[in-house]
């Protein structure tokens, strides 16, 4: 996946020391959301009777900062899947839409895709239960900016409330 500089993983050594931390899922809410990565996909589906076809999929990193209860400033990364096929036209439109790069009533477009790397929009996210029984985070929708909810847009620990960041 193409990758920005932002909040770039570092490797550490064999012997080095490493703080303990545990991972955290972003609490269900609105958040503003930055791209820092875009990869091209191919979205299989598991079987012939699929409302889906198989089809192009943009796998698109949303980086999400948020403060958990102990006031500590988090940073996660969530992978908005969007397959490109005609009965989901709409969830592509609504993410340009969202991110500025298209305006509603604009009618036929063609998606700027190599654009999206930067740009910030808002998002919904709530838990959800995977087969195995796990929760995670899933992105269910992008707020066009006629529907954008208030969120604050700040990113400092000590001002920011816990959830909306």
């Amino acid at each position: 996946m193409a990758d920005s500089n932002m909040n770039v993983s570092q490797g550490f050594g064999w012997d080095d020391e490493v703080e303990e931390s545990e991972f955290e899922l972003v609490p269900d809410g609105d958040y503003e959301f930055e791209v820092t990565a875009f990869e091209r996909a191919w979205f299989e589906p598991k079987s012939a009777d699929s409302k889906i076809p198989a089809c192009n999929q943009a796998n698109i990193e949303f980086t999400i900062k948020w403060v958990n209860d102990q006031g500590k400033l988090k940073t996660n990364k969530l992978t908005h899947r969007l397959k490109l096929c005609d009965n989901l036209a709409w969830l592509i439109y609504q993410f340009f839409e969202c991110i500025g790069l298209v305006k509603k009533g604009s009618g036929k477009v063609k998606f700027p895709w190599n654009d999206i790397i930067g740009k910030k929009g808002i998002c919904e996210i709530r838990h959800e239960k995977g087969s195995k029984g796990n929760d995670y985070n899933t992105i269910v929708k992008c707020y066009t900016p006629e529907n954008t909810p208030n969120v604050i847009k700040n990113n400092d620990a000590s001002a920011a409330p816990k959830f909306n960041l």
